[in-house]
């Protein structure tokens, strides 16, 4: 089947670019196309070598051309940032659904809605397949009146631990991802690298997507010059990077995710329900406002592993997370619109 997936790709959000990659990476093993609908198709056939088209301008006829449509994944279906977000992908959905394409809702994360929000969620994806990636998004599915299975997220598909050499405890860094639009979340992980780097132990800062974090990141080096930049281009570059890392403190969901992947401990910083719920599900710490500070640094001293079996069964998840997506995909009961 010709598969068109619908997601925030091609604006340079590794976290976003991460899920793509092993969402595709699913699809293909189950014998799908995969096309992709990104903001720079260009930047998205290089990068992940399948088909992209325009978000807006490709929609309509790579939507003629496919089999189905998978929404997914991601923070996609909220309205906390932007109601013109939500529009957009809930527009793409009932395109689909209006021309009598298979939909199936892949990977996802449910909320914060506002009340219109809800109601505009709850009827576009009325009887369709869902699979959500963490347990509060289940449930406000559930108070939607909408059935859902639970999976995890793609980018725990992508592969770790190859061939980066790990450094010796006492050179690791411990590794600062921060996070556009958080300046109080921001100004903790400033405070931690000042107290990491006057306790000797080096630090490195990594920005996830640019356009929104290079600010933050650029005022964290301003304020602890010794902090190392690390850039990695692609996901899986990020992992490799991230394998060096001693342990890593992360405003980004996905600097969580990509930590876990690469086999390295890690604590959150959550600004949103997704990011409290994927650290639920790892077993691993979770700071909000106001950041207990005495604690997180004593964790980033004492940089504890990741929970293995927690990590090892949300990679079984997502597994069987894309065994659901086949059987979604080609089952005989379909509901139209």
């Amino acid at each position: 089947m010709r598969i068109l997936v619908s997601g925030y790709y091609g604006f340079g959000n590794l976290g976003d670019e991460a899920l793509l990659s092993g969402l595709l990476s699913g699809l293909k093993s189950l014998g799908h196309t995969p096309v992709v609908l990104s903001g720079d198709p260009k930047a998205t056939e290089r990068q992940h070598g399948v088909e992209a088209t325009h978000r807006v301008r490709g929609l309509a006829l790579a939507l003629a051309r496919a089999d189905a449509l998978v929404s997914g994944g991601g923070g996609l279906l909220q309205d906390s940032t932007s109601r013109r977000s939500l529009d957009y992908y809930l527009n793409v959905i009932r395109f689909a659904r209006r021309t009598g394409k298979r939909v199936v809702i892949y990977g996802q994360s449910l909320g914060p809605l506002s009340e219109r929000g809800r109601e505009s969620v709850g009827r576009t994806l009325r009887g369709l397949p869902i699979a959500l990636r963490d347990e509060q998004s289940l449930r406000l599915a559930r108070e939607l009146g909408l059935e859902a299975t639970l999976v995890a997220d793609p980018a725990l598909l992508l592969a770790g631990r190859r061939a980066t050499p790990v450094p010796e405890p006492e050179e690791a860094p411990v590794v600062l991802i921060p996070r556009g639009g958080q300046p109080h979340l921001n100004e903790a992980l400033e405070e931690l690298a000042l107290e990491l780097t006057e306790a000797g132990v080096p630090v490195a800062a990594m920005s996830f997507h640019p356009r929104e974090d290079d600010g933050p990141l650029m005022r964290l080096k301003r304020m602890v010059p010794e902090v190392e930049r690390w850039e990695a281009t692609d996901p899986q570059a990020a992992v490799h990077q991230l394998e060096r890392a001693r342990y890593v403190v992360s405003i980004r969901l996905h600097g969580c995710i990509l930590a876990a992947v690469a086999g390295v401990g890690f604590a959150g910083l959550s600004y949103d329900p997704k990011v409290k719920g994927f650290l639920m599900q790892a077993v691993a710490p979770s700071f909000e406002r106001p950041v207990d500070m005495r604690a997180l640094l004593g964790l980033a001293l004492a940089s504890p592993q990741a929970e293995e079996h927690a990590v090892a069964h949300l990679v079984r998840l997502s597994q069987e997370g894309i065994d659901w997506l086949g059987q979604a995909l080609t089952r005989r009961r379909w509901q139209r619109a």
